[in-house]
């Protein structure tokens, strides 16, 4: 007797946003508008984001002169001894990185650094279908083959034990500089560069691998300098032309753009506008970029996916080469990365539509308070995008799986995934090959038929670690606004407050019942609207004219922009033709309450 299969279960709402005002006292927005003489609303915005009137003029003014001293980090001082050592051996050093933007830029910048020093490089990074995450014993293999006798990683190696015990015998030392969580026991490397080593006192836990390798640099060139090093055969390095490749791997990686970082990408994107570094200019040809313009979202949505896309499909060297390169090469190479970019797009989105369609038809993931998904049909380069994808679309951790058994994992803020991983991991030894990360990101990788009994550990630990409000996403914004507000000069101002990521989100603010007006959809997928200027009074005609707004993915909830809408939206700037206008891009919407919360 034939059984007919099980009804599809419905597709499972969009989490609803809560929408809440980042605190911003008054009486601490109006001294920061004294000191600085910016107005009110901008004010209000640097307040909202821990800005008070001693630290603005610095926070407005990032400038290099406040970075701290490279050797207060742990480990630094210790692993500018080992190279020095090796340097005056005379032997290549080689260099380890990993395949992802953070891990290219990183490698990039330690090898052009030791080969402007004129001293041997030889540099690798993992196939990642091959040999995985982290240090392997085929890139201790290349390395020792092309003669070096000192490796240092980057972006990986705190948890490559074996890995590193391996080189040791092969003759080679290893420097680890990385900033993932440490684990309980360090590696036996001679000297090991991390932010999150306990008796790290710098309390710069938020720099990325290139950040902390340009610590490296710059500590090993003032040693350079104090021995006699450079010359006028052999002149010093200017660091200051590394800065585009530490914007670039500090926006990728997500770290927050605060402090130490901000004033790293903010003087890298200065660097990246001066168009020295030939690859990174025919990236943003390719792009569609204009390098005047060029932000922390473009590194971010633009830049950071087609460097990426090298070690996701392929050979992430091309990443390397394409940064090195110059002339025909580098715009050869910035093809290739776009290609590549465009044909993981594809698979990413096929991937993202079937583990959705898991999640929807799973009882139990349906109601879990995390999301594990697999598929061995997946191509283990896309899942940590579609993990991110996943978190998006039900505001849950989330884990995926392909092939071999290899998976990527992202969080939310109330979910520490390494510590999840760590706890899974110790309970199921036999399931969990391997894992490393932190908080919010992490790698990990499953026995063969072990994914069922992950899965059941992995629910089981946010169960009962993750309560219903942490589940609950709250999109924060920074009040109301007005006609005043939207003029285009006043949107134009908004910038001061850049670099944009991370801990210092674009600014976003609430327009309450909006009238919208020429409502179509672009593309299948966006909507599109002009904002009737009777919104913003009687006087809306004069004072700002219609505004357009865009709401990208948006196109299925097009019915609900017919009527009044509240919208949270981030001001940009639209440049077409030579002429600028101001233009609402939609975070959130929602029918109008006519609520004031």
């Amino acid at each position: 007797m034939d059984h007919a299969p099980p009804p599809a279960l419905p597709p499972l709402p969009r989490p609803v946003s809560r929408w809440q005002a980042r605190e911003a006292p008054d009486a601490a927005v109006a001294d920061v508008a004294r000191v600085t003489n910016l107005p009110e609303v901008l004010a209000r915005v640097l307040v909202g984001r821990g800005v008070d009137a001693a630290s603005a003029p610095a926070w407005l003014q990032p400038s290099l002169k406040s970075l701290p001293d490279p050797s207060r980090l742990a480990g630094l001082d210790a692993a500018v001894d080992v190279i020095l050592h090796s340097v005056r051996a005379g032997s290549p050093i080689g260099v380890f990185g990993d395949y992802d933007v953070d891990g290219v830029t990183s490698t990039t910048l330690l090898s052009q650094f030791f080969v402007d020093c004129g001293i041997p490089t030889a540099c690798t990074i993992p196939d990642r279908l091959v040999e995985g995450y982290g240090l392997s014993r085929a890139g201790v293999d290349r390395l020792v083959d092309a003669g070096c006798k000192l490796l240092v990683t980057v972006d990986c190696g705190v948890t490559n034990h074996d890995e590193i015990l391996y080189a040791q015998k092969r003759g080679v030392e290893v420097v680890v500089v990385d900033h993932h969580t440490v684990p309980v026991e360090l590696p036996k490397a001679a000297s090991i560069i991390n932010p999150h080593r306990a008796d790290c006192t710098r309390g710069s836990e938020m720099l990325c691998a290139v950040g902390v390798t340009f610590n490296l640099a710059m500590a090993l060139r003032r040693r350079l300098r104090d021995q006699g090093w450079f010359s006028s055969t052999r002149p010093e390095p200017d660091l200051k032309d590394a800065l585009d490749l530490v914007a670039l791997g500090t926006v990728a990686d997500v770290v927050p753009l605060v402090g130490e970082n901000r004033i790293l990408v903010h003087n890298g994107l200065k660097a990246l506008k001066q168009g020295k570094r030939a690859g990174l200019q025919a990236l943003l040809q390719v792009a569609g970029i204009d390098v005047a313009r060029v932000d922390a979202g473009d590194l971010g949505f633009q830049l950071g996916p087609r460097v990426n896309a090298a070690g996701r499909l392929g050979d992430a060297m091309k990443g390397v080469e394409l940064l090195r390169s110059d002339g025909e090469a580098a715009r050869h190479l910035a093809s290739l990365l776009d290609a590549e970019n465009q044909a993981r797009r594809s698979i990413e989105k096929e991937i993202t539509a079937a583990a959705i369609r898991q999640v929807e038809q799973s009882p139990t993931l349906r109601t879990a308070r995390a999301v594990v998904v697999g598929d061995e049909r997946w191509h283990p380069g896309v899942v940590g995008i579609v993990a991110s994808r996943l978190v998006d679309r039900f505001a849950r951790p989330a884990i995926v799986f392909g092939e071999g058994g290899r998976g990527s994992a992202r969080s939310i803020e109330a979910f520490h995934m390494y510590d999840a991983l760590r706890a899974v991991a110790s309970s199921l030894p036999d399931v969990v090959v391997g894992f490393g990360g932190h908080a919010h990101a992490a790698g990990v990788r499953l026995a063969p038929g072990g994914l069922d009994r992950f899965r059941d550990a992995l629910l089981a630990r946010a169960e009962t670690t993750l309560r219903d409000e942490d589940l609950q996403r709250v999109s924060f914004h920074d009040g109301p606004i007005d006609g005043a507000t939207l003029r285009l000069d006043a949107v134009k101002q908004l910038a001061v407050a850049a670099p944009f990521g991370r801990k210092n989100p674009e600014p976003s603010f609430v327009l309450r019942d909006a009238r919208l007006r020429q409502v179509k959809v672009l593309k299948e997928e966006h909507l599109k609207a002009s904002v009737d200027p009777r919104t913003f009074g009687v006087d809306g005609h004069r004072s700002v004219g219609f505004i357009d707004v865009i709401a990208f993915g948006a196109a299925a909830r097009a019915a609900e922009w017919n009527g009044p809408v509240d919208l949270l939206v981030t001001p940009d700037i639209n440049t077409w033709n030579g002429t600028s206008s101001v233009q609402l891009r939609v975070k959130d919407f929602r029918v109008a309450t006519g609520s004031s919360g």
